[in-house]
């Protein structure tokens, strides 16, 4: 069954949905040392100068069922339990702001009606991490994944972000560095934004609307792909 998105007038409502890792932050150090020494903790050797870069952004229960090898659920919210207290005593903190990111947002906020987060994330976590950040005063509301992974699939987390906000897809654009971003906003019509200073590669973002290459590229695409839809 087809899900109804609540229509708004989108000649003039706007919204942009920003990725949290990767986009807005630099998160590396804190999500990989929680994620190596969740991994070891299960017995599972691991060199420790692992590649982990395409776990950024993805499933927890996906990454941890590659590492582990097995589908076995209780194993997997095992695994995702450690990480979380690992992560949530201190590591969530370990993240470093991007250039040009605190003054672009400020610039879109003054030309959208919403800036939202949309990170695969929990929530709570997400939510913690930005109200530390030094960009909090220009986002209206943090979306995440839920405790039990619901909504953590980029694309399901998108389709939550337009109905409980009442925007159309053609109002709203998707910011992201992953393939997730730009293939879950693919996935409804929303146009991206892929950004080539996070984790992902250029290739992996070909479905993307636009690419940019720096933060502060973002706010002048904002405002060309909204024009761009206001004349279709």
């Amino acid at each position: 069954m087809t899900m109804l998105i609540p229509m708004v007038d989108t000649s003039e409502k706007r919204i942009v949905l920003f990725d949290l890792d990767g986009t807005l932050v630099d998160s590396r150090r804190g999500i990989v040392s929680t994620l190596h020494e969740t991994i070891t903790s299960f017995g599972v050797t691991v060199e420790d100068n692992h590649d982990y870069s395409w776990c950024i952004g993805a499933s927890l229960w996906k990454i941890f069922a590659t590492y582990l090898k097995t589908e076995d659920r209780p194993t997997l919210d095992e695994a995702v339990r450690r990480y979380r207290e690992i992560y949530g005593a201190g590591a969530m903190f370990d993240f470093d702001v991007y250039d040009g990111v605190v003054n672009m947002l400020s610039d879109v906020k003054s030309y959208v009606d919403r800036v939202v987060i949309a990170t695969a994330k929990t929530h709570s976590y997400a939510r913690t991490i930005v109200e530390s950040a030094p960009f909090a005063p220009y986002i209206d509301v943090v979306y995440g994944s839920e405790l039990d992974g619901t909504r953590a699939e980029k694309a399901d987390l998108i389709l939550h972000v337009l109905t409980t906000e009442g925007f159309d897809p053609s109002a709203a654009i998707m910011v992201g560095d992953r393939y997730h971003d730009v293939e879950g906003a693919a996935r409804h019509g929303v146009n991206s934004i892929g950004v080539t200073y996070g984790y992902g590669s250029e290739e992996e973002l070909h479905r993307a609307t636009t690419i940019v290459h720096t933060a502060s590229a973002i706010s002048t695409t904002v405002r060309d792909l909204h024009a761009r839809s206001s004349r279709l």
